[in-house]
């Protein structure tokens, strides 16, 4: 059979043509599915930013209702025991996450955070990763500190209990609203405080508060 391809260059071109064809498709193949492999794990990576987005905003929400469940015990009892500081104050760390340790770019995810969402971000092989959650509770992104401070200037109380607001309601709600549109970088290797606050308003009709979520580092 050898001598019969010595003899026959057309037999040897269409052996040597079957197999630079069967090489080439190995390589497709071998390309193809290198490319599957890698949309399968940025869509895991993908689906890990989704769930730590959801896992904070619920975090957070929880804050509002463990609230609720401390001022109303006997309508909302309280399920599971979460810990909290002296001063009320819950902390919550992404890289305590088994997820977030588990992403391919955990040095690179960015946390931003502002009165309407958590949005988590990050770059990694030339490609973008983002997951945004809305709270479901008033949400503001600085301390208690920072928060009587802007209302002292706006107002010339700063909403404590021994000195109420005297604003009109909605004034201060919109005031509320405009500084929640901030949005502040945090750190996911640092822990994160979140924090019930009131507001005390004294008005015409005599006096009350409402609450909101302080997240801060």
């Amino acid at each position: 059979m050898a001598k019969d391809f010595s003899e026959n260059d057309s037999a040897w071109a269409d052996l040597l043509i079957s197999k630079a064809a069967l090489i080439l498709a190995s390589v497709i193949l071998f390309a193809a599915l290198f490319q599957l492999a890698a949309g399968f794990k940025d869509l895991e990576a993908q689906e890990q930013l989704d769930f730590l987005a959801r896992d904070f905003k619920t975090e957070v929400d929880e804050v509002e209702i463990r609230s609720i469940q401390e001022d109303f015990p006997s309508k909302f009892p309280r399920g599971s025991q979460e810990t909290f500081d002296s001063q009320g104050t819950y902390y919550y760390r992404f890289n305590e996450k088994e997820v977030f340790r588990a992403l391919p770019f955990r040095e690179d995810v960015k946390v931003l955070v502002s009165g309407e969402y958590v949005c988590l971000e990050a770059e990694y092989n030339e490609r973008s990763f983002r997951a945004v959650r809305p709270f479901a509770c008033r949400v503001l992104p600085f301390n208690e500190s920072v928060l009587q401070e802007k209302l002292r200037t706006r107002f010339g109380t700063d909403g404590s209990e021994m000195s109420p607001l005297t604003a009109d309601y909605k004034e201060i709600l919109t005031f509320l609203q405009n500084m929640g549109t901030q949005e502040i970088i945090l750190d996911p290797e640092e822990s994160i405080s979140v924090k019930k606050e009131h507001i005390y308003i004294n008005d015409s009709e005599g006096g009350f508060a409402f609450g909101c979520i302080l997240v801060y580092q």
